[in-house]
């Protein structure tokens, strides 16, 4: 399952809305990744999500494949803000 989105951040420092995310999908069976251009990283590796250097209007793409995948894309959209 794939859905594409755009980061609204308000005004959320990154470092703390990065490390929300990695706990969060850290609870999901499924794998989850996220993918900007041409860069794909766990979203539940903090360091792999930082390494994206997320801002606001960005778009990303949200991977998700395993028996909650539709619930991890869901709560990865709300938290990225779209």
């Amino acid at each position: 399952m794939e859905l594409t989105v755009h980061v609204k951040l308000n005004g959320v420092p990154t470092a703390r809305k990065t490390a929300e995310v990695a706990a969060r999908m850290s609870g999901y069976q499924a794998q989850v990744l996220l993918r900007r251009e041409d860069v794909t990283v766990n979203a539940k590796s903090l360091m792999g999500l930082l390494s994206l250097k997320l801002a606001d209007g960005m778009g990303v793409t949200i991977i998700a494949h395993g028996e909650d995948e539709a619930q991890a894309v869901c709560e990865m959209s709300r938290l990225l803000g779209s």
